[in-house]
């Protein structure tokens, strides 16, 4: 397998998906299809929705980037590869019934077809837009595409006489497709239940926010007072107050407790102060079950009803057994400078001076279900236990790791990882981004929209618990003491304000989302510790303080100040852990004169936080009700953050180098922030023409992977040299001393 550790960082609203293929002859797509006659609908049986059935037609007068055509009753429609074919359909002759809302047709594809967009016209405008799945190939086969528009046609008025649609297929896709019987109708059965069963799921999610709102402010009679784990107990201790019959509970990560109507009780009858101590690991649900990962709540039995009567608890981060953690190192106090340490070119980072770094693990793609999967393509397995089971990790990638973490050791440089899920795409065996689809389909959201890069973690199930923790544990037993390298902290997913893009999870109200991320952070947490009792957990976020935008089934854009108000909120509620910042301070639109980026104020209400105002995040960790247990510092890690040099201009260079000095000079004034990661290391074809690298390409024609002037700036920081290579650009700050850079917040 190539690695893929030096590629992390440049890989590039919940929709109501409901689709039945079926297959219906054996006609070859390649070749002239004669049509088979459809079976007309039963105009007073609409158990197959087609009583309300609205046939349409494609218009072959207006197309782009593909070629159709029709012969008899079916579309001729070959793709040429760009990135937008598109064509239109014809305007409906009569109203839409109101039952017709699933978009049909029979298709066949010489190839898988993903990204299908359908634009709700007129008006043509881009918020009109919806995506609507994606064709499987079919290059035999008669099959069947559906797609419910049920929440389109709410969001977008659409269906009277004279309007329109135009479908979009994919993109970069050079495919032929062959559709007939292209219509509208009604709901089926499957899908009429499919959308109740979706309804009271968004209800329970609903439900789920309000209930999560409340219990950050209720006051409870019991308590909770400490959870320990060792190594083969879980002990928990409280007191226990209230009517009915009073028992200690048990929540594992893929329950919710403020959903539940019948708790796991592991003790009944506890009554005044309690201490019960309980076997560590379970059997639930047919699996086995470690209870490090558990939450513990005192419930209250009324004849049938049962109603939690204190907060939930999980185990106190200071009383994890730490038994496997041997030979652990922390971070040394001053690590201002890092960067991304290529693998492979170590020596430069050594050159720089770095002394910390980071890459990434997408899990999914670099863990296995069996061996027999790993070996179908060309990949051996690392085994690793946990809980009795085995699990399988790629053997190319983490001995290929271990080669890396190594050398970064030896070198003194401080690593983190970021940990990452790598979506499916649902029925398509051509767009699968893990080599296991079927563990991958297991580890993503069961929500997740299609949309993300990166998709949230399932914690829904058992079985995607338990897959999770293998992974954590692995990685957490083999690189904590240094036999085959280091990890120092975990960066949990990928900016995590902005879900749609980086950790899709489905369309969520805010706090229920970060209740998902704060199970995926705990477990985390939980786990590592045993092995490194210096880990934290970095969350990382965008430079978006305060700005959001959020539209229900739509857009999730939170403001961060809100999210690390929530993780506060669940610290205090169900107790602390060692979390901290992993923020991402990019300047506005990645332009190199930080400080003149108007919405980034010296102010806790600024819009965003960039390089020019860092003293926002100084401050607010400095704050004692940010702090953990509200008396230690949590850390705050700049962990990706650069400059863009679009057009290799002498001045754009120049500036570049400019930031960097500058947000240098800063985090080294700032004693809250340990460290700036720049990234990236190289500019790169995948992010365009951004060009954020403190090299050039590597495969630039005048200067192959060389340095640009901001590199120097980095590798002056902290040494001899610095004044000379860095006050050089205090005339392009508009500054006479560095001193003057640094601001007060105002509130």
């Amino acid at each position: 397998m190539k690695s893929i550790l030096h590629n992390f960082f440049i890989l590039s609203v919940a929709l109501l998906l409901i689709g039945s293929v079926s297959a219906c002859s054996k006609d070859k797509v390649s070749e002239p299809v004669t049509p088979d006659v459809p079976t007309p609908p039963t105009p007073d049986d609409d158990e197959d929705g087609e009583a309300y059935a609205l046939p349409m037609e494609f218009d072959l007068s207006q197309t782009n980037q593909l070629t159709a055509s029709k012969n008899n009753d079916e579309y001729r429609i070959v793709t040429d590869g760009g990135n937008d074919p598109w064509l239109f359909t014809k305007v409906l002759p009569s109203k839409r019934a109101d039952e017709a809302l699933v978009l049909t047709f029979d298709y066949k594809t010489s190839k898988a077809v993903s990204g299908l967009q359908a634009y709700l016209c007129p008006p043509l405008v881009g918020e009109r837009v919806w995506s609507i799945g994606s064709l499987e190939a079919a290059p035999g086969n008669w099959k069947t595409y559906s797609f419910v528009l049920n929440e389109a046609f709410k969001e977008f008025p659409w269906g009277k006489a004279g309007d329109y649609l135009r479908i979009d297929f994919g993109s970069g896709v050079d495919a032929l497709i062959v559709i007939r019987n292209l219509r509208l109708r009604g709901l089926n059965k499957a899908e009429k239940e499919a959308i109740k069963a979706e309804e009271d799921k968004a209800q329970a999610v609903l439900d789920l926010e309000e209930n999560l709102k409340s219990y950050f402010k209720k006051q409870f009679d019991s308590e909770i007072s400490l959870v320990e784990v060792t190594s083969d107990k879980v002990n928990i201790s409280g007191t226990a107050k209230g009517t009915g019959e009073l028992s200690l509970a048990e929540v594992t990560p893929y329950e919710d407790a403020l959903l539940l109507k019948s708790f796991r009780k592991c003790k009944n009858g506890i009554s005044g102060a309690f201490n019960v101590s309980l076997p560590r690991v379970v059997e639930y649900d047919g699996v086995k079950y470690d209870r490090l990962l558990s939450k513990w709540v005192v419930v209250s039995t009324d004849g049938k009803t049962e109603k939690m009567v204190s907060a939930c608890r999980y185990v106190d981060a200071d009383h994890i057994d730490q038994s496997k953690a041997i030979n652990c190192e922390d971070v040394p106090a001053n690590i201002k400078k890092g960067g991304e340490a290529v693998q492979g070119k170590v020596y430069d980072a050594i050159e720089m001076g770095m002394k910390a770094t980071l890459f990434g693990i997408p899990v999914t793609a670099v863990m296995w279900s069996s061996a027999q999967k790993a070996a179908a393509v060309g990949d051996q397995v690392i085994q690793h236990r946990y809980l009795g089971k085995t699990y399988y990790f790629s053997k190319a990638f983490f001995e290929d790791c271990d080669r890396y973490l190594l050398e970064l050791q030896n070198a003194g440089i401080k690593v983190f990882t970021v940990f990452t899920i790598r979506p499916e795409t649902f029925h398509d065996p051509n767009a699968y981004k893990n080599y296991d689809h079927d563990l991958g389909m297991l580890m993503q959201h069961p929500d997740y929209s299609g949309q993300g890069h990166f998709a949230m973690v399932n914690l829904t199930q058992p079985e995607s618990v338990n897959y999770y923790a293998a992974a954590l544990d692995f990685l957490a037993s083999r690189y904590s003491d240094g036999s085959h390298g280091r990890i120092h902290r975990y960066v949990m997913h990928n900016e995590i304000d902005d879900p749609n893009n980086w950790n899709d999870a489905g369309w969520k109200p805010q706090t229920v989302y970060m209740d998902q991320f704060v199970k995926s952070t705990r477990m985390a947490h939980n786990i590592i510790r045993q092995y490194n009792k210096f880990a934290q957990i970095l969350v990382p976020v965008t430079q978006q303080w305060t700005f959001k935008k959020i539209k229900p089934a739509h857009d999730m854009l939170f403001a961060v100040k809100d999210l690390f108000g929530l993780m506060n909120d669940f610290s205090r509620v169900e107790g602390d852990y060692y979390w901290g910042m992993g923020y991402h301070s990019y300047p506005y639109k990645f332009q190199n004169r930080t400080w003149e980026d108007d919405l980034a104020t010296w102010s806790m209400n600024t819009e965003l936080v960039t390089f020019k105002n860092l003293e926002v995040l100084d401050k607010w960790a400095k704050t004692p009700e940010n702090m953990y247990k509200g008396k230690i510092q949590r850390d705050v890690w700049l962990t990706e953050n650069g400059s863009s040099t679009p057009t290799y201009s002498e001045k754009e260079l120049s500036e570049q180098a400019a930031c960097a000095a500058y947000a240098l000079k800063k985090v080294e004034k700032l004693s809250a922030i340990q460290t700036l990661i720049w990234h990236a290391s190289s500019d790169n074809d995948v992010e365009g023409n951004l060009n954020l690298g403190l090299h050039y390409r590597e495969n630039d024609p005048k200067n192959p992977w060389g340095r640009k002037p901001a590199w120097y700036v980095f590798q002056a920081f902290e040494t001899a040299r610095e004044r000379e290579v860095l006050d050089q650009y205090l005339p392009v700050v508009g500054v006479k001393s560095w001193d003057d850079i640094m601001h007060q917040v105002n509130d």
